[in-house]
């Protein structure tokens, strides 16, 4: 497949289009609030809002499970939420606390595999179950919502992606897709010990200062999630599909959908990427350094000698969330975030 082909069919897929369907208005509601940086990251861009308690943020995330999802594969369903949720967390640079869940249906014994799948991805997680809303007399489809909550003494976060700074991905290629799904999943027959091992490496990332952002890759694939990577800041990238770690036997169109159960996309200073590399391949996690952010807002893309525009931000939105108007006027940005960011730094919009 060309590149002009693969990139017009990814565009076209239906987790893309679901992205865009995002409302687009909804910086007009929000832009009033914005006086500090701990405002910005309140703002729906991150995997997580995150709210400065004290010496560390307070982390919210929620996912809602696909009605087909939950009809057809209760249990998978309810790992599925729990497992995006605390890759939310974790992409944030944080660790998670509980989680609680909401969800409807219309059969006592899938509600109850559906539960378990819940209960069973917290253990392997650590995560507790706290509670939440059931309802089994749904005269609807089956619907699932799980929301987490968590903790970072350091944020990764989108606001923080700069010009110059390198795109690193990381993959965990030991796993298999589910059948008739984008779904690749890396957690079976796999000791929660790794698992937890595996994810605490985005906090220890953030916390020792190697990585300035992150994104957990999601349902819109790699090239999606690195298009929310990037539209908070009206970033650009130029990217090359050919370092991205991939198995040999599947083709690119349904590699780059992937919605991997431990996916992420990072920035970071030439400087950190080796460690970063590191960290993540002593835990069996193949990394590597893909492109490097741009003042272009477009993301263009090369596959071996071909070269194509992905996306334009400036001609066209993905979800909408696009802050860069507003941070220009704030005198935080476009300065460096790190924990030397003065706290008092004020927004003259």
């Amino acid at each position: 497949m060309i590149l002009l082909d693969l990139l017009t069919a990814l565009k076209n897929t239906p987790a893309m289009r679901s992205k865009q369907d995002i409302p687009h208005n909804a910086l007009r509601h929000i832009s009033r609030d914005i006086h500090t940086l701990d405002d910005v990251y309140a703002l729906p861009a991150d995997d997580t809002a995150a709210i400065r308690m004290g010496q560390q943020y307070l982390l919210h995330a929620c996912e809602g499970m696909i009605p087909n999802f939950v009809a057809s594969h209760p249990y998978f369903a309810g790992w599925s939420a729990v497992m995006a949720n605390v890759s939310d967390i974790a992409a944030m640079g944080g660790k998670a606390l509980s989680v609680v869940n909401s969800y409807w249906h219309t059969d006592a014994g899938n509600a109850e595999q559906l539960i378990q799948g819940i209960q069973a991805a917290c253990e392997v997680y650590n995560v507790k179950l706290v509670g939440g809303h059931t309802n089994i007399q749904a005269n609807f489809q089956p619907a699932l919502s799980v929301a987490i909550q968590g903790v970072a003494q350091q944020l990764l976060s989108v606001f923080h992606v700069r010009t110059g700074q390198k795109i690193l991905v990381a993959l965990n290629l030991k796993g298999k897709f589910h059948p008739d799904t984008t779904y690749w999943k890396c957690f079976e027959n796999v000791p929660a010990s790794l698992l937890r091992t595996q994810l605490a490496l985005l906090p220890e990332i953030a916390e020792q200062g190697l990585a300035y952002a992150a994104r957990d890759i999601s349902n819109a694939g790699i090239l999606g999630s690195l298009l929310m990577l990037l539209e908070a800041t009206g970033s650009g990238a130029k990217i090359d599909l050919n370092k991205i770690p991939k198995p040999q036997t599947i083709e690119w169109l349904k590699w780059l959908q992937i919605f991997p159960s431990y996916g992420f996309l990072l920035t970071a200073d030439q400087a950190g990427c080796e460690n970063i590399i590191e960290l993540f391949t002593s835990q069996n996690i193949d990394c590597a350094v893909i492109g490097e952010v741009t003042d272009s807002g477009k993301v263009e893309t090369q596959l071996q000698a071909e070269q194509r525009i992905f996306w334009d931000f400036q001609q066209e939105a993905f979800t909408g969330l696009n802050y860069l108007p507003m941070l220009k006027q704030c005198d935080f940005f476009p300065s460096l975030i790190g924990s030397d960011v003065q706290e008092q730094s004020k927004c003259q919009a």
